[in-house]
Parts: structure tokens; C-alpha cells; sequence
């Protein structure tokens, strides 16, 4: 899939996905803060949460003027998905040996998303992500290494592609969060070239990233909490975001529909049984 952001400069907007309908209004959902802090070599967000302002939220939240339209690549949806087939997970999460039902999950999955028309495209990678409460990002890399803010996943040693994340469901049983920057990469680009950094253009997707918060700490973020079964669909221009688990008491549960960026898979739909990821 091809897609071109000349002459847009975001920001992105947060809806609700057509087709959804939703409990509950976007100012219990979404907090926003004063920026990253450096960990070594990762950007952690700032642990300042707020909550929005009127204006502030007027301005981020849109509603879709046309309910049965596709969800816009400027705007992020929320949507939930149905009861049954997050029980299917967690049924099949508890078998002892592996069954073939995390298959029909999966595919249950994915008919329930083209099905709601959502911009899945033709072969996705789906994974699981299980991490412990208490973590400032989720996001691991070779070894468990937390990764940060990012909009892209390292390279598959076994594929080869980096993957973009396109949609996030909260499967656990507590409510999970997603902090995201709601700039796209290009407009990331375009703002350190105006403070001068000429060679932005040409860094790496992680390097791009990095030099952004570096010339521009204090960028805020929204945190937007997503409650059991509710999910966020992200835009194929790139979204900046990573996990949030402190303050939760269970594990963190998050299904990823992942994009594949840079190498094609064998099979439509690769599936990921989950693992506790380290601590």
C-alpha cells in the first residue's frame, strides 16, 4: 500500500471508528503530558498526565460526518470488538498445549475487521504482547530491551520486514493504555527542517524519532486509555506510540495488527502465540 502526505501536515484526529459505537466520551479516555525524558538510549514519556482542556479536546477530537465512510488515514478510530471472540483468546491463551483455535481467533478477527470495513489490508501480521504492570514503554526489542517511542518495529530476524502497527486491542482484563504523538513522520520531518536539521529527510525511522525529541523535548503526548475489548486503529502514515503499564495491577494484554513495510510474508495472516515479555 502506497500513501502520499504531500500537502498534509496533520495533525492526526482521534474518532470513533464508523460503524462503532462506543460507551462513555473521549475526556475519561485521553490525558496528555509535557513531553519525553532520556532512559540511556530511550525516550520514556514525561509521568505528568492531565486532562484535557475543553479547547484542547475540541480540537483533537472529530466526529466523522459520514458514519458509513472508511475511517480517514488522518484520523485514529476507536473501536471495541465483540465479546466472543476476546473469550475465544483468552480460552484458547489457557489451554495447556496449542490448539488450533488460536487460527480461528485470528481469522475471526480479521473477517470481524473487514467486515466493520476498516483499512486492513490484504496480508497483516497479528501479535500479542503480554507485559507486566509498572512499565513506561512495552515496546521490545532483540533480547527484551524496551525500544521507546517508535513508529516502527525493528526487522524480523525471521522475515526480514519492519512492521508498522495499524490497530490495537486491548484483550486483557484491565484497562490499557497507548501514548502517541499525534504528528505523522513526515510533519516530524518537516518541523526539525525548519529548525534546521537539513539532513532530517534522510534518517533512519528510529533516528527520526530520536532527533525529534531531542530538539523538541517538551512535545506533548496524549495517553488514551483503552478499556477491555475497546481497540485503537491507527493511521498507515505512521503512527509514534508505544505501551503504558504503570498503575495497572494485572497484566497487560495488547493484540497488534501490524502492517508489513519492507518484506511480503508467505502466508496472509502470521500468527503469534503470546509470551510473557520480560520485566
Amino acid at each position: 500500500m502506497r500513501h502520499d502526505l504531500e500537502g498534509w501536515g496533520g495533525p492526526y484526529h482521534l474518532s470513533v471508528a464508523p460503524r462503532f459505537r462506543l460507551v462513555g466520551g473521549f475526556a475519561e479516555r485521553i490525558q496528555r503530558n509535557g513531553g519525553v525524558e532520556r532512559k540511556g538510549d530511550v525516550l520514556h514519556p514525561c509521568d505528568d498526565w492531565r486532562a484535557l482542556s475543553a479547547e484542547e479536546l475540541s480540537s483533537l477530537v472529530a466526529e466523522l460526518p459520514d458514519p458509513s465512510a472508511i475511517l480517514p488515514a488522518t484520523h485514529l478510530g476507536l473501536l471495541e470488538i465483540p465479546g466472543r471472540i476476546r473469550e475465544a483468546w483468552w480460552k484458547e491463551a489457557e489451554r495447556e498445549e496449542r490448539s488450533e483455535g488460536f487460527e480461528r481467533f485470528f481469522s475471526a478477527l480479521i473477517a470481524f475487521f473487514r467486515f466493520k470495513k476498516l483499512p486492513c489490508p490484504e496480508r497483516v501480521h497479528l501479535e500479542v504482547a503480554v507485559n507486566v504492570p509498572g512499565l513506561a514503554s512495552t515496546r521490545a526489542g532483540s533480547l527484551g530491551a524496551r525500544q521507546g517511542l517508535a513508529y516502527l518495529d525493528p526487522p524480523s530476524t525471521r522475515n526480514g520486514g519492519a512492521r508498522k502497527a495499524l490497530g490495537l486491542v486491548n484483550l486483557g482484563d484491565e484497562a490499557s493504555f497507548v501514548v502517541l504523538l499525534t504528528s505523522p513522520p513526515t510533519t516530524l520531518a518537516a518541523r526539525l527542517d525548519e529548525a534546521g536539521e537539513r539532513e532530517a529527510g534522510a534518517l533512519s525511522p528510529d533516528g527520526l524519532v530520536k532527533r525529534f525529541f531531542e530538539v523538541f523535548p517538551h512535545e506533548p503526548l496524549l495517553r488514551v486509555c483503552l478499556e477491555p475489548g475497546e481497540g485503537l486503529w491507527l493511521s498507515p502514515y505512521g503512527v509514534v506510540h508505544d505501551g503504558w503499564t504503570r498503575g495497572k495491577r494485572d497484566l497487560d494484554v495488547v493484540l497488534s495488527v501490524r502492517e508489513e513495510v519492507a518484506a511480503a510474508f508467505s502466508d496472509p495472516v502470521q500468527h503469534a502465540r503470546p509470551e510473557r515479555m520480560p520485566g
